[in-house]
């Protein structure tokens, strides 16, 4: 079991009592924003969505617990399985105290002055409101957007493209499938559709799996490259093209799994959809 996980197990165990879904999103929220621990190493993180923060992993897990027995849910909370054993250890003391002195800080709060707090605090989180709207989401300046998946949540990541002003994605992997939660295709376009993004696949844009057998060197990633500019770039040029136009109508991302975009293809492409439209190529990056 996860350490976020078992934070969420204390954290319902020490309020005495079945949470409620909104309460327990928000008290994990604050965990991660208003503590020193901030939740601890691979804590949850947060996008806004329909009642402020939100995180797709955090009730993708929950679910997990209600599954295996250590939760159950009454109605819109969830309580402890008393008679279930729980694994024992693993929290450090100090993400287990700031747990803790979050229960004990809002406990007692409604539920509606609760989220009053949150959007006061961090009015980032309701730009997706259904109640009210503190912030707009900004629309990022033309240009041909790049980004990698690899070491985010799925959460974050999502957040930091609303961030940057994007508007659609475009995955660009051949093959869309990942083994963490949220970046498997169908998985993706549905996060993103929840939250105003627009997703497309363009298959024909990506590597073929086989290319990437045996990379080490930079010399190998190089001769990559070469060989995906002259026969996939070359052969795709209707689809470039496609892509070449989306990017001057709303601002558009090319997106892949690797961080360096050094290292992906995305750069060849981005590069040669660039010369199209005469924009400069921005990867986008930060803090995981």
């Amino acid at each position: 079991m996860l350490n976020r996980q078992k934070l969420i197990l204390e954290m319902i165990e020490r309020a005495g009592r079945p949470v409620g879904h909104l309460e327990l999103t928000k008290w994990s929220f604050l965990l991660a924003h208003e503590t020193p621990s901030l939740g601890g190493a691979s804590f949850y993180q947060f996008l806004p969505y329909q009642l402020g923060p939100f995180s797709f992993c955090l009730y993708r897990e929950i679910g997990a617990l209600v599954h295996d027995g250590y939760l159950a849910n009454e109605g819109k909370a969830w309580r402890i399985v008393e008679d279930v054993k729980r694994p024992a250890g693993g929290l450090p003391p100090s993400v287990q105290e700031d747990a803790v002195g979050v229960v004990k800080r809002f406990q007692d709060m409604p539920s509606n002055a609760l989220l009053a707090y949150v959007y006061q605090r961090f009015p980032w989180f309701t730009v997706n409101s259904v109640k009210r709207r503190l912030q707009t989401r900004p629309v990022a300046a033309p240009a041909v957007y790049t980004v990698g998946y690899e070491g985010w949540l799925v959460d974050g990541f999502l957040d930091m493209l609303m961030r940057s002003g994007i508007q659609r994605v475009l995955d660009v992997r051949n093959n869309p499938v990942a083994r963490r939660y949220g970046f498997h295709k169908g998985t993706l376009s549905r996060l993103c559709d929840n939250v105003c993004i627009e997703y497309q696949h363009f298959p024909q844009l990506g590597v073929p799996r086989e290319w990437r057998q045996g990379l080490e060197t930079s010399a190998d990633y190089e001769a990559l490259f070469a060989r995906y500019e002259e026969v996939v770039l070359g052969r795709e040029t209707a689809a470039v093209d496609k892509v070449a136009a989306m990017m001057t109508e709303k601002p558009t991302v090319l997106m892949c799994m690797e961080a360096d975009a050094a290292q992906c293809h995305r750069s060849r492409l981005a590069a040669a959809v660039a010369r199209k439209i005469d924009l400069l190529v921005r990867d986008l990056g930060g803090t995981k």
